[in-house]
Parts: C-alpha cells; structure tokens; sequence
C-alpha cells in the first residue's frame, strides 16, 4: 500500500535512541515520494479576530469542556478535557455570519454565530451543545522538551505503541532538535501512534519523522513518513485521525 500527500519529505539526519529508536539511513529520504501536495487550507482573511488569549469553554451540564484558541493567523485550537490531543480547526464562514471550525477531515467540532456564542459538536453530541465561557487561561502551545526527556519520552512511546498496535513500532527522529521543536515532534510522534492504534491491521513498522516547511505524511510499504513544520506548533504536525485515515487508505494526505 503507498498513499502519498506531499512533496518531497526530506529528513535533515536521525539518529538512535538506545534500543527505542533505530538509525535512519541516508537512503530513506530518496525515498520518498516526489508528488506534488495540495496547498495549505488558509482562512479567509478577517474572518475572525485573533485574540490575546484561549478560554475555557463549558457544556450546561459540565459533561464537555474545552479550551478555544484563536491566538494564531493560520488556525484555531481547541483541547477537550480528557483528550490529549490539539485538534487544528479551519473556520468556514456559514449563514448568517456564523463561523464553522472543522477539523482537516472536514468534521465539525465548533460553531461560534454572529453574537459570539459558541455551539460544540462531538461524537456523544452530534446535533451540537450550547458551550459558556468559563475562565480566560493561557494559549495552547507544544511543550520545550530537552534531548534527555525527548530520549525518554520515545522509550515509554514505542513500548505504549507496541502494546496498542500489537507489533514493534520503531521511531525514527532528528538528532538535532531546539527544546521547542523537539516538543512539536513528540506530541506527532504520539498522534501517530493513536492513529496506527485506530488502524485496524496496520502493516507500519517504523515512523520516521523529518523536519519541513509544512506537515507531511506518507505511507509506503510498512514506513510512515511523517514531516513536521515546528513553527507551526500543533498546527505543525498532522492529527491522528489523519494518520489513521492515511494507514488505511482513506486520503491521500493531511490538508493543513
């Protein structure tokens, strides 16, 4: 199986991690497929305001709550309480000045009407929820992560990942990493294997992770190639419904 969403996912050197990561050879990055990606999904220029902050928002009966970026130009963030996961949200403008947030699988998660009221859909509440205000907190960004950490981070990553998937997942990452990207490439690391763990019968391997200017994903043979853009923060990387979608063939590739 080969689905590829980009051009060239090229590494920038990777190294081993004791016993969790394997070496990457010069060779794996000719590999990779030269096919041209679609271009980055952009909002529509002033279609919302970035503001100084996130919120956290909440369902009438406490049963959903979330934080709501919108400190970034490019996309919104949103976080639910429980879920590990950054989900990367596109704004669409709809009817009657309303704002639609989808995922890059074109799944609704938020809508927010002309007044700024909010309105939350997830898999339990499919006609959507009304969501108020709770608190102002801080933006959601990757965490700095030190080589030391990141080492360890990996090591507990491919054992979680070898026991979700049911085979050995090794994990192929750069070798010279700033803390900030390197905090970027563990939180891709981890939505890919959420993504491979939703795969069923998965055939990957080995995820190698390279640096770009935009995110990246490919699947050949038993490889996931994988590119982050760090700058980008979570916007950076793609989601594991992506990976998963990718894993079993369903899109050719992530639109961020």
């Amino acid at each position: 199986m080969s689905h590829s969403s980009g051009s060239s996912l090229t590494g920038r050197g990777a190294a081993a991690f004791a016993a969790a990561l394997a070496l990457a050879t010069p060779g794996m990055a000719a590999a990779q497929q030269q096919q041209r990606a679609p271009q980055p999904a952009q909002p529509v220029q002033g279609l919302y305001q970035t503001s100084a902050g996130a919120t956290r928002y909440a369902t009438p009966d406490g049963s959903v709550r979330f934080v709501f970026d919108r400190t970034g130009n490019r996309a919104a963030l949103v976080r639910f309480e429980g879920d590990p996961e950054v989900h990367v949200l596109r704004p669409r403008m709809a009817a009657n000045g309303s704002e639609i947030y989808r995922t890059e699988d074109g799944r609704v998660m938020l809508r927010v009407n002309s007044q700024g009221a909010i309105t939350v859909y997830t898999r339990t509440l499919r006609t959507g929820a009304p969501a108020a205000e709770e608190e102002r907190v801080a933006p959601l960004t990757p965490e700095a992560i030190a080589f030391a950490q990141m080492q360890q981070r990996f090591r507990q990553l491919q054992a979680q990942a070898r026991r979700r998937v049911g085979q050995t997942v090794t994990f192929i990452v750069p070798a010279q990493l700033s803390a900030q990207a390197a905090g970027v490439v563990v939180d891709a690391a981890e939505r890919a294997a959420e993504g491979l763990a939703a795969a069923p019968m998965t055939t990957v391997r080995r995820v190698s992770i390279t640096i770009g200017p935009t995110p990246r994903a490919a699947v050949r043979g038993d490889q996931l190639f994988i590119q982050v853009a760090p700058q980008l923060g979570y916007a950076g990387r793609p989601s594991s419904n992506t990976i998963r979608n990718i894993v079993t063939g369903q899109v050719q590739g992530p639109e961020q």
